[in-house]
This record gives C-alpha cells, sequence and structure tokens, in this order.
C-alpha cells in the first residue's frame, strides 16, 4: 500500500501543487479536496487501470479535410462563368484580398474555371508539410474540363455549417500548382476531366495534434501529472539541446501530446501504444503486467494488445517481445517484430523481410518497420527489395529508404525542369513506376527505357506526338495567340520526357502519355500506376470514391456543399473548435 501511495505522489501533496497550477483555484478548496480523496480510492482499490487506455479516452484523432476554392486557369477554352452565389461572392472576396485586378473578368474568361479544393489532414501532418490538392470544378461553374490546369495560389481553411451558413477557420494551408488528371486505368474507365489532384500542393501552415481526456471519476491535477510523466519518460524529442516530453497536460483532465517523428507514419500505432502505457504503477504491478503479456503474446487475438504495451515499457521488454519471432502465427511473429523495429532492435528485421514477401496485407506495416529500423541490415533488405519482381515491394522500398534518410543519393533523383523527378535505380528487372501522391516522379527501375509508339499519337487538343521517318519523336503544343512549341526526342523514354518539359507540357500530359503506352506496349519496360503497398486512402482513391458517390472514403457533408456566403469567424467565436478550447 506505501508503494502504491509513492506511486501516485501522495494525494495529500495537491495542496502544493494547487498553488502553481491555475485550475486548481477554479473550485472551492473544499471540492477540490473531496475529488482527491474520491480518486485516491480508486487508484488504491483492486480494481484501478494500471494503463492510460483504462482511465482515458482518445480525442481529435480523425482525418479532417481543410477546405477552400481556387482558381484554375490555363485551360484549353474549357473554363466558364461562375454563377450569381456564395461560391462567387467568396472567390471574388478572395482575388480582391489578393490584388486581382478586375476579378469579374477573370472569371468570364475561358481559359479559367472555379474549382473546390480540399486537403486531406490526419494528427501526424506538421507545420511545412506538403500535402496533395483535391480539385473538382465547381458545380457553379460552367467549366467542362481542366486538363491542361494550374491552380493559382489559393487559401484553405477549416469549414463547417453552422446555423445556416459556412463559417470557415483561420488560413491553414496555401496551395497552388499543376492539375494532374487520374489516368483511365486508375480510373477504371474514361478520365473525369472536372476533377484533379495537385500533388504536394498544399503547404501546411498549422500542424495537427491530438490528445487524450481523462476519464471523469479520475480527474485530478495528479492523475494528469501521473500520466504525464508516464508518457514523457518513454516518449520524448530534443529541441535544440533540450529534452521534451511529448505530453503537455492542459488541466486536469486533457493532456496535448506531439507525435515523435519515427511514429508519424503510423499514427495509429503511436496512439495505441501511449493508451497501452502504465502509470503510477508499483514494480509489482509492472513485473506483473509484463507477466500477462508474456503469456498473452502467443494468442493471435491477444497479441496485439499485449505487443504495445511491452513496447510501451521500453528495452526491458524485448526479451518478451523475441518470444512472439518464434511464434507459428505471422500475426503474432508481425507485431513483435514490428514493435521491436520501434526499438531498434535488430533480430526484427529478418521477420519483417520475410513477412513483406510472403503477406501482402502485412506488407506497408513491413516497410515502415524496416524504415525505422536503425540498425544497417534494415536498410540492405530495403535496398534488396528494389529488385524484387513485385511492383509494390520494390517501389514502397523505394519511398521507405527516402523517408529513412532524406539525404540517400540513391534515392534522390533529378528534376526535369518544374514538370517532374526521375529516379534511377539500377536493375535486372525493368520497370516504370509512376507517381500519383505526394509529388510528380518517374521511377526508371533498370534505367531508360526505348520506345516503339504508333505513328500519331493526340496527348491533348493541343499537344500531338508524332513519329518521325528516322524512328525519332517530333512533338508539337499548339499555342493559338502564339508561336508553336516543337521539340524532337529520341525513342527512348528519358529523351521524351526532357522534349516535353521544353514544350511547357505539365505532367499530367506525361502520365497521359505513359497510361496509353502502357496499354499500347509501347515501352520497353513495364508501366506500374503508383504501385505502393496498401495503406491509409491516398488522395486520388478519396478522388475517385467521392466521384463514384463512394461514402465510405467520401466526405459527409461538407462544408462547401452549401451555397452561403462564407464568413469569418471572429476571435470570440473560434471555441466550437475543441483542439482551440
Amino acid at each position: 500500500m506505501s508503494n502504491i501511495r509513492n506511486g501516485l505522489g501522495l494525494i495529500a501533496a495537491v495542496c502544493f501543487v494547487g498553488c502553481s497550477a491555475p485550475w486548481v483555484n477554479k473550485e472551492p478548496e473544499s471540492e477540490l479536496e473531496k475529488r482527491g480523496q474520491a480518486v485516491k480510492e480508486v487508484m488504491e482499490s483492486k480494481d484501478r487501470p494500471l494503463i492510460i487506455g483504462d482511465a482515458a479516452e482518445v480525442l481529435w484523432t480523425e482525418t479532417r479535410e481543410y477546405e477552400g476554392f481556387g482558381i484554375v486557369n490555363g485551360l484549353l477554352d474549357t473554363g466558364g462563368d461562375v454563377k450569381p452565389s456564395g461560391q462567387r461572392d467568396y472567390i471574388l472576396k478572395e482575388m480582391r484580398a489578393d490584388g486581382v485586378d478586375n476579378p469579374n473578368a477573370v472569371l468570364k474568361l475561358p481559359t479559367t474555371a472555379l474549382a473546390r479544393l480540399a486537403v486531406v489532414v490526419g494528427p501526424e501532418h506538421t507545420k511545412g508539410d506538403n500535402l496533395d490538392v483535391i480539385v473538382e470544378l465547381s458545380d457553379e461553374c460552367d467549366a467542362t474540363s481542366m486538363l491542361n490546369g494550374w491552380l493559382m495560389p489559393s487559401h484553405i481553411r477549416e469549414m463547417a455549417l453552422l446555423g445556416g451558413s459556412v463559417k470557415q477557420s483561420e488560413l491553414k494551408a496555401r496551395a497552388q500548382g499543376s492539375v494532374l488528371i487520374l489516368p483511365a486505368s486508375i480510373c477504371q474507365g474514361e478520365c473525369d476531366r472536372k476533377a484533379g489532384i495537385v500533388l504536394g500542393g498544399a503547404s501546411l501552415i498549422e500542424g495537427r495534434q491530438f490528445a487524450i481526456r481523462i476519464k471523469e471519476n479520475l480527474r485530478h491535477v495528479t492523475t494528469a501529472a501521473g500520466m504525464s510523466r508516464a508518457i514523457n519518460d518513454r516518449f520524448w524529442f530534443y529541441k535544440g539541446s533540450d529534452r521534451k516530453g511529448v505530453a503537455n497536460a492542459k488541466n486536469d483532465q486533457i493532456i496535448m501530446l506531439d507525435i515523435p517523428e519515427r511514429y508519424r507514419w503510423d499514427v495509429a500505432h503511436f496512439v495505441d501504444t501511449v493508451m497501452s502505457t502504465g502509470f503510477a504503477e508499483t514494480s509489482d504491478q509492472k513485473a506483473a503486467r509484463i507477466e500477462k503479456c508474456r503469456k498473452r503474446i502467443k494468442e493471435p487475438t491477444a497479441t496485439r494488445l499485449a505487443c504495445l504495451q511491452l513496447e510501451s515499457l521500453g528495452e526491458e521488454t524485448i526479451p518478451v517481445l523475441e518470444e512472439g519471432l518464434k511464434n507459428e502465427s505471422e500475426d503474432v511473429r508481425y507485431h513483435a517484430a514490428y514493435s521491436l523495429a520501434y526499438l531498434n532492435h535488430p533480430p526484427s528485421v529478418p521477420i519483417l523481410v520475410d513477412l513483406a514477401k510472403s503477406h501482402p496485407r502485412l506488407r506497408a506495416g513491413c516497410l515502415i518497420g524496416l524504415q525505422l529500423n536503425a540498425h544497417y541490415s534494415a536498410k540492405e533488405s530495403l535496398i534488396e527489395f528494389l529488385q524484387s519482381q513485385e511492383p509494390d515491394l520494390r517501389n514502397g522500398a523505394l519511398w521507405a529508404l527516402r523517408r529513412r534518410d532524406k539525404k540517400d543519393v540513391l534515392t534522390q533523383g533529378y528534376s526535369v525542369g518544374k514538370m517532374v523527378n526521375v529516379v534511377n535505380i539500377p536493375s535486372s528487372n525493368p520497370l516504370v513506376a509512376v507517381s500519383l501522391e505526394e509529388r510528380p516522379e518517374v521511377t526508371l527501375f533498370g534505367g531508360n527505357c526505348s520506345i516503339a509508339m504508333d505513328e500519331f499519337y493526340e496527348v491533348n487538343p493541343r499537344l500531338t506526338i508524332r513519329k518521325q521517318p528516322d524512328g525519332r519523336l517530333k512533338l508539337v503544343r499548339f499555342q493559338p495567340k502564339d508561336e508553336d512549341l516543337n521539340a524532337i526526342a529520341t525513342p527512348d523514354l528519358i529523351s521524351l520526357i526532357e522534349a516535353l518539359d521544353k514544350i511547357g507540357a505539365s505532367y499530367s500530359d506525361l502520365v497521359s502519355w505513359l497510361d496509353t503506352a502502357s496499354e499500347r506496349g509501347w515501352l520497353s519496360s513495364p508501366i506500374a500506376m503508383n504501385p505502393r503497398p496498401k495503406g491509409s486512402p491516398a488522395a486520388f482513391q478519396v478522388l475517385i470514391s467521392r466521384r463514384m458517390g463512394d461514402t465510405d472514403l467520401s466526405r459527409k457533408g461538407s462544408a462547401s456543399d452549401a451555397s452561403y456566403p462564407v464568413e469569418e469567424i471572429s476571435e470570440a467565436k473560434k471555441s466550437w473548435w475543441p483542439w482551440k478550447s
């Protein structure tokens, strides 16, 4: 019993803490003492919560969509004016604020269109992150296609329907860039030219945080302090030369949490690990919990929760987690190896490698585990995966290597103008991997490849490629009010990419050509569109589901669906955003 009192820091010490904690003074001392005594009784009972998940709930981990409206220009006379509406009023206000001369005239141009914008933001995203922008023609606009479009600088905010009108937050992100029309092979049919994506086009101004809320019967300054201390003893980061914990108790019920860099690629795992962390427990209680996990780790249905608790305890539980690596169940081996990867334990590497090869459903997690494990064998395994026959495994390994080391020369590639990044990976198994998320990029596994295309191909109404008698390719980009742009390419992919950039073509044009080339067999190497292991839905998957009416991935009741004028929220009205309260 005395150990428990020591672990809790003695509720009697509240009088001292209360002098420095502003929330304590909000209640009469008698009420505080009464609540403190009740918490003490719960924590000293045989049924006391041992892990944070038994004493708190998670807040604000959901994915959100930040929204806005923007002008897409450069269209091939497929634009159109915007009808009188709240959306028109909104974009005119934005354009005037940006110093656009005669914005009404701009809206009438056949080369411009009004588009609705959305950025999918998770709690793992931080200030400065570049995220994909979903771009859809507004229903209030007469435009018919965004082909060849460029999104002008636009403002992204969080919006909500309140009291019959649309309310918006302060600025959350700025967005601009070339609009990628998704290829027909991805859309499972004809391209929807009324929608597209700007890859990495949004720059976040404000990141996200999530929090945990202590259950009502345990709300007290000592509970919040005990939980924060337990979390910060396990999860921390350096800010300059100072070590800082990720947990920050705001009051006696809310603890705000930052996400460590190594956990941002699997936020759900971090949340579950935090909720599996023990707090204010004695050494005997901790030992009993570890022993219980030792038994449960062998059960496929219980192994994940057991591994999370063991991981939350740190390196002292490595021997127990290692027992899971020998289990006959792939799920047991996976969860044990995944937790050990976060602890940089080398024996997890061969297990993750084997599971990545043999179990596609576990592949995304296995690559994250190899990306995180600092041991050299993890990097070597990822490099070996670059030679795999399976496109999603080799391309997923490329991204894992890049996230593991942003300066790794092997994965960086080079820019061809502002159109695309090209990566060359030596390989005896040729493949062209085309990115449809995060950034415009083409990866050539096995180097450059030859082209044997038809005599003539129209990329879009103003861009054609014609095969010359000598086998070279002539590219022509028609400009109605200016001299046409021409370029000659040798019949290989790198030369074609350079020629497309020379005449000002877009990444969308390149993707469209590559999609047709894949269908007609024009390249000497196979082509794969966005071969990445399945994980969280990418922006293009959200867009496709939205256009097909799939509510599982589409937004529900988006604020920008309304036709009401958008009003600024005063400082006094921001409390409806829970993370601002």
